[in-house]
């Protein structure tokens, strides 16, 4: 059938190359970057100083001699006590009586919303104060690394799990008694934990997690009474059904669904990325005739469906604005959608699936994480094991919710629970129990020459071609290829052997 991308079958479990390579064998593997953004390879965390080692002497039962030793051995003891002492109160990083203040580089959410947090844990750790300096997105990645490479770095920062592959070497995993890898697993959904821990070392935590929803004109659908599509082939035809077209110039009065281009469909990298996924592809050797299948898929609802063209306005205006029926996107677009046109009737339902699979649903996370070179590691890593509690995310929630009307969905399950009685969210928590991520999430703010922006570059170029009718095969060969390049480039994959010299 043309109007669904199919399957070799149920989606099973790809084995993949380890995307952290040990350099020691006592360094467990790491799921494969499907669902994973580690550590560069080779990385290590600072090793713990060596114990001095003790020195012997040879005992002589001179009489003098044994008394000199002793008096020797008691300065000695005493000079042990008092420089311990010197050296205790150093290594300590704060003391009941100073206060400490820690320096956050914040992302997205306004000092307003942050502040109830920040207040509780105040409130809890007098002697800790938490400088919130919310970031410009613009430049963000750049200035953030060269940061945290200073010598006197933010002592926590918010970071996307995709840039881990960059930013793992100046990051300080949670020391001991703070957050561990069995409470991220335990409190979170599965994804954060193959995206944060890596041999047992936890790099950070998240406060929230976006996924995908379809957004639906309850009363366009109702009027052609249909039903919200749960699979690709319904969502097909609904757009079909909905769409109007000007009756002399034969252009899009009404779009059925915001699909098939990469040019006024926001968030495309993300739905194409989700769709190769649950067509069985596997993102870090893509190929095989499901990715040639799903891009033509994708690309024809522009091309032979015409159900959206690029001369409709970007998508979430579009739908605000009633010139679309349905759009996918992560919830924060809802209070865009809301600010546009209060009186629009809209619903979200869970993302469209491919039918006799298990579901398979996109996340983009955000996470707090600690420098380094942090002069205050013991109290950072408090302030975020913190903000990984259910009471924070709480209060977080709350204030969000007070703040914008449609928070984010919450990470922390407990919490998140909660969150999923409203109607808004609730498709979006469900999706976390089977979200998967990769290097090709959008709107992470990475310079053009990273990691995401490179990869979706590759990707648009195959969309394009796609949609131009050129040979399936050459294009599926030019993304595969672009993709093992820039991967390997940051050690996710094995580089490709070298070209044979002519």
């Amino acid at each position: 059938m043309d109007n669904q991308f199919p399957l070799p079958g149920p989606v099973a479990s790809v084995p993949e190359p380890s995307t952290f390579p040990p350099s020691t064998s006592d360094v467990s593997p790491l799921p494969s970057p499907e669902e994973a953004a580690p550590p560069p390879p080779g990385y290590q965390p600072p090793a713990a100083a060596n114990p001095p080692a003790v020195s012997s002497s040879p005992f002589k039962m001179i009489t003098p001699i044994i008394i000199g030793l002793v008096v020797i051995g008691l300065i000695a003891y005493i000079l042990f006590r008092l420089l311990g002492k010197t050296v205790s109160s150093k290594t300590q990083s704060v003391s009941p009586s100073t206060t400490v203040t820690l320096t956050y580089y914040g992302l997205w959410e306004p000092s307003s919303v942050m502040k109830p947090v920040i207040d509780a844990f105040e409130k809890q750790n007098p002697n800790i104060k938490i400088d919130y300096q919310l970031q410009s997105p613009q430049d963000y990645q750049d200035r953030v690394k060269t940061a945290l490479e200073s010598q006197t770095p933010p002592d926590i920062v918010r970071l996307h799990t995709t840039w881990l592959p960059l930013f793992a070497a100046a990051l300080l995993p949670a020391p001991p008694n703070t957050l561990s890898a069995t409470e991220l697993a335990t409190n979170f959904y599965p994804i954060v934990s193959k995206l944060l821990v890596s041999g047992n070392q936890v790099y950070g935590a998240p406060m929230t997690a976006e996924t995908l929803g379809l957004f639906v004109n309850t009363a366009i659908l109702q009027q052609k009474q249909l039903q919200p599509p749960k699979t690709w082939e319904d969502l097909l035809t609904a757009a079909k059904a909905v769409r109007e077209l000007e009756p002399i110039t034969g252009k899009i009065r009404r779009a059925g669904v915001a699909l098939g281009n990469t040019t006024n469909v926001e968030y495309w990298p993300d739905i194409v990325s989700m769709m190769l996924l649950q067509a069985g592809v596997s993102l870090t050797d893509i190929k095989g005739p499901e990715v040639g299948v799903t891009l033509k898929y994708y690309t024809d609802f522009v091309s032979k469906h015409q159900v959206w063209d690029d001369t409709l306005p970007p998508s979430t205006v579009a739908f605000s604005n009633e010139k679309v029926a349905m759009i996918i996107a992560p919830s924060w677009v809802a209070k865009d959608i809301k600010a546009i046109n209060p009186s629009l009737s809209w619903q979200v339902v869970p993302v469209p699936q491919l039918p006799d699979i298990d579901p398979i649903s996109w996340t983009s996370i955000w996470f707090e994480a600690v420098a380094k070179n942090s002069a205050h590691p013991q109290e950072a890593w408090k302030f975020v094991s913190f903000l990984a509690s259910a009471n924070a995310q709480q209060i977080l929630f709350d204030s969000a919710t007070q703040d914008r009307g449609f928070p984010q969905p919450p990470a922390n399950k407990a919490v998140a629970e909660i969150a999923s009685k409203n109607p808004v969210l609730a498709p979006f928590v469900d999706s976390l129990n089977t979200a998967k991520t990769f290097y090709t999430a959008s709107k992470t703010q990475d310079s053009k020459t990273a990691l995401n922006s490179r990869l979706i570059k590759y990707l648009e170029d195959a969309i394009n071609s796609t949609s131009t009718n050129q040979e399936d095969n050459k294009i599926v060969e030019t993304l595969h290829n672009g993709f093992v390049q820039v991967l390997s480039q940051y050690g996710l994959v094995a580089a490709p052997p070298p070209s044979p010299t002519p």
